[in-house]
């Protein structure tokens, strides 16, 4: 066999193999997303993070994620402190083989949050906040090497609607009580040189959780005031 032969067999096999990839990659998508999803969330929120199903159109540039639940903190009930119905994103196609992929938008819809608050005034969403600022301290050196190698996204407009959190504040011996949360909106995650994953869901579950204690202490302020003008009516 000469050696012309040789190299143009060894090229036909990478080309093969390349093509076995590209097919691999693409007719497993849904579950790389997902397991991606799953793996970085985690990372962010330092608890477990589990996604219901994933439904890529690459081609098309478009996306579904369906129940993404964000389990409680350490301390507090087996429910999940998020629970997220919908999410749908357009992506611009051409991006996802550069440096930043970009991501038109995403809408989040149907988001239920518990909020829990024991008998000594901590919360689960106050835990999760303080879990999303951990990863930057002593792990400072090895992220910044991991991060190098992770791909970047920009996002640049988020949308959270239709959402809801339910308060259980066992300091206020009263029911659960469930309270729509306004809509958040966020514009340009990332910037122009991209977040990474594990940077961009720390940002939303942020968002998120900022909305969940805001309205929840809104609510727990009034119950606190009619508490307190019953027990003056009452003397």
């Amino acid at each position: 066999m000469t050696r012309g032969r040789k190299i143009l067999i060894a090229a036909a096999a990478v080309v093969l193999i390349l093509a076995g990839a590209v097919v691999f990659v693409l007719s497993n998508l849904d579950m790389i997303v997902k397991r991606a999803i799953e793996k970085y969330g985690s990372e962010a929120t330092k608890t477990a993070v589990h996604v219901g199903s994933v439904s890529i159109r690459l081609t098309e540039g478009e996306g579904a994620v369906k129940g993404i639940t964000v389990a409680n903190p350490k301390g507090f009930s087996s429910d999940p402190v998020f629970a997220l119905g919908l999410i749908s994103m357009k992506i611009e196609p051409g991006s996802v083989t550069r440096d930043v992929i970009i991501v038109d938008h995403i809408r989040i819809s149907g988001t239920h949050v518990v909020y829990e608050m024991d008998r000594s005034g901590h919360s689960n969403v106050d835990a999760l906040k303080k879990n999303l600022g951990t990863s930057e301290g002593g792990q400072k050196k090895e992220t910044a090497v991991r991060k190098k190698k992770e791909p970047r996204v920009r996002i640049r407009k988020l949308v959270i609607e239709d959402s809801s959190v339910e308060v259980r504040a066992a300091q206020l011996g009263e029911r659960p009580r469930t309270l729509a949360l306004e809509k958040v909106e966020l514009t340009d995650i990332g910037g122009t040189g991209g977040a990474t994953p594990e940077q961009a869901a720390k940002e939303v579950v942020t968002a998120i959780a900022n909305e969940a204690a805001r309205e929840a202490a809104s609510a727990g302020a009034q119950r606190l005031l009619r508490k307190e003008l019953e027990k003056a009516l009452s003397r």
